[in-house]
């Protein structure tokens, strides 16, 4: 489902500029549940920018569900993320002044992949799936942290898209929350999604199925469950 070919990322300066990422080979499979891992700097953020099509390679290939993302223009990019990719962001990003369900139907609004008359049942079903459903009519600043959390995720899937890439997602929860959110991800890739982690942090491996390291721009280690038991 996703490969990427000899990819690099120099983002100039008037030292030569800077090599974020230095030749990245990396394919990953339709209903993997992997974590890329780096501690800061190793370009991790810059990888996930390849993966959802907001950044493009200074050289080298991402094709991505039949897509070569590295060809699409700005707007052509937008509308195959929206299709392709959900993402969940460390912060949440929900709209205060919109409810929780209001957020959902949003998404949905900008891609018009659901019906529209469907589209605020399908809200509905999404938070009932993350588990918030009586949070539907909230604002989100109303919500814990772990709702919150999970108010995005189901955002994420409002297009029901292949991927869903979540940045830090566990970054701002307590133990217990966090343990509940990798058990919603790991329902969701027996349920066919491909999920990828990105994160610094290591406490959680024993979650993924598979854990990429990079360091200095580079992969260094690719395992799976079954090479790390």
């Amino acid at each position: 489902m996703i490969t990427l070919a000899g990819v690099r990322r120099v983002f100039p300066g008037a030292d030569g500029g800077f090599s974020a990422l230095r030749g990245i080979d990396l394919e990953l499979d339709a209903g993997d549940y992997v974590a890329i891992v780096g501690k800061s700097g190793s370009g991790k953020s810059t990888l996930l920018n390849m993966l959802t099509g907001i950044d493009h390679p200074s050289a080298g290939t991402v094709h991505i569900a039949g897509a070569a993302v590295h060809e699409l223009d700005e707007s052509r990019a937008a509308v195959w993320r929206g299709r392709t990719i959900g993402i969940v962001f460390q912060f949440f990003q929900l709209l205060p002044t919109l409810t929780v369900l209001e957020n959902i139907v949003l998404a949905m609004d900008f891609v018009g992949v659901i019906a529209k008359p469907e589209r605020r049942a399908r809200a509905q079903q999404l938070l009932a799936q993350v588990g918030i459903a009586a949070q539907a009519n909230k604002l989100p600043t109303s919500l814990s942290g772990g709702e919150q959390q999970r108010a995005a995720i189901a955002r994420a899937l409002a297009n029901d898209p292949p991927i869903l890439v979540a940045d830090e997602p566990t970054g701002n929860l307590d133990t217990h929350t966090t343990a509940a959110i990798h058990e919603l991800f790991r329902s969701l890739v027996e349920a066919g999604k491909t999920v990828i982690v990105v994160t610094h942090d290591r406490s959680n491996d024993a979650h993924y199925a598979r854990i990429v390291v990079l360091e200095d721009g580079l992969i260094v280690s690719d395992t799976r469950a079954a090479s790390r038991s």
